[in-house]
């Protein structure tokens, strides 16, 4: 337990500067653009601030792995041990920035016309089915960067060539199979994710949400394998 607290304040603080430094930023461009709209008389609005959140926690999860696993092996800290902690630091991470977008959110909202992407895709203007969805969607983020860098880090240069052009690959397959279909692949698909995204539900934010988190919990089970037998190295 030690050791998983040791893991978890330890990529907390690795976070917390990168996290301010965004924020920081974030609202610095958000006030700009709020003066600006605010002298405009022409009906203006903007959106889309999580996608800003998205591309960080993305770049976050590729920087996550590497040189904190070697620290951490040379303080003996067991893989299990790293794995527990760096997950719930993840989480903590993903819902504390779910939770400053929210209410970055609900500010905006009084002060300009602006539209987060919740509202955009689902006309929900929910304070906490927002919170709940932007978690979804940062947990699962943070996770794929997680695993994909994981997965680097495991492959021999070889491997990371084919590794790289595996989904360059198996789009060109999905494209060819789709036309052999008639379409058919590529409908099955779209009705999976609008049913998946809560689309298909009068536009279920809450089943949407649900599915993001359920997916970042399944690649963060599968971020165990690589992680299981890894050893330090340069």
């Amino acid at each position: 337990m030690n050791n998983i607290y040791k893991v978890f304040k330890y990529q907390i603080h690795d976070f917390w500067q990168a996290v301010v430094i965004f924020y920081s930023i974030i609202i610095s461009i958000l006030f700009a653009i709020t003066v600006l709209v605010s002298k405009n008389t022409e009906n203006i609005s903007f959106g889309g601030l999580e996608m800003a959140t998205v591309i960080f926690l993305l770049v976050a999860g590729l920087n996550c792995f590497k040189s904190n696993f070697k620290f951490m092996l040379a303080n003996n800290v067991s893989r299990k041990g790293f794995y527990i902690g760096n997950t719930i630091a993840l989480v903590a991470v993903s819902a504390f920035m779910a939770l400053a977008d929210a209410v970055l959110n609900n500010v905006l909202n009084l002060n300009i016309p602006y539209e987060g992407v919740v509202m955009q895709l689902y006309r929900n203007n929910s304070f906490f089915a927002g919170l709940l969805w932007r978690f979804g969607l940062y947990i699962l983020t943070v996770c794929f960067g997680w695993f994909v860098t994981m997965l680097y880090y495991r492959c021999n240069n070889l491997m990371k060539i084919v590794v790289s052009f595996l989904p360059v690959l198996a789009l060109s397959i999905f494209q060819q199979i789709d036309e052999i279909s008639g379409g058919l692949s590529g409908r099955a698909v779209v009705g999976f994710l609008t049913k998946a995204m809560g689309f298909a539900y009068n536009n279920n934010v809450y089943i949407g949400a649900l599915s993001l988190i359920t997916g970042a919990a399944v690649i963060a089970l599968i971020c165990f394998l690589p992680l299981r037998n890894a050893i330090a190295k340069d």
